[in-house]
């Protein structure tokens, strides 16, 4: 239940900060990646998302690539790649790899997947937010660096 409840937070946060109209406005009709398990299809300056689904075998991301979600053997880094969450406290992570552009989600031992912060923004652990470089400490940000 505890899992179903932060899934759903989740969602409904990624619903709310990404929003489907934002990504439509000013971008050509197409797919544009909100987040390694959803998209949105843009047409005429309105989108929709859509949700990566939960088959029974593999959980499934978006494959920008293909422009629909897929297998995560198929997908690059970040998506393609699956946190050990299963001795990590509950709370959202900085992706190293990815720069600190991108973050995921640990709960209760479950990986929740990527999410990535608008243009110019790195995760900010502290605030557990998307947040200005000059404003994170290091390794993500300059914070405290001059």
């Amino acid at each position: 239940m505890e899992n179903y409840l932060a899934l759903a937070f989740l969602v409904s946060f990624l619903t709310t900060v990404c929003g489907d109209e934002s990504v439509c406005i000013n971008n050509v009709d197409g797919h544009y990646e909100i987040g390694c398990r959803s998209y949105v299809i843009c047409s005429g300056g309105t989108g929709v998302i859509h949700n990566c689904p939960d088959p029974p075998a593999v959980n499934t991301v978006y494959n920008a690539a293909k422009g629909h979600c897929d297998n995560p053997d198929n997908v690059g880094r970040p998506c393609g790649h699956w946190q050990d969450c299963s001795i990590l406290p509950n709370k959202r992570y900085a992706d190293l790899f990815t720069n600190c552009t991108s973050y995921y989600t640990c709960h209760g031992g479950t990986f929740f997947g990527h999410n990535y912060c608008s243009t110019g923004l790195v995760f900010d652990e502290t605030l557990q937010l998307c947040n200005w470089p000059i404003n994170v400490a290091p390794p993500c940000g300059t914070y405290g660096t001059r």
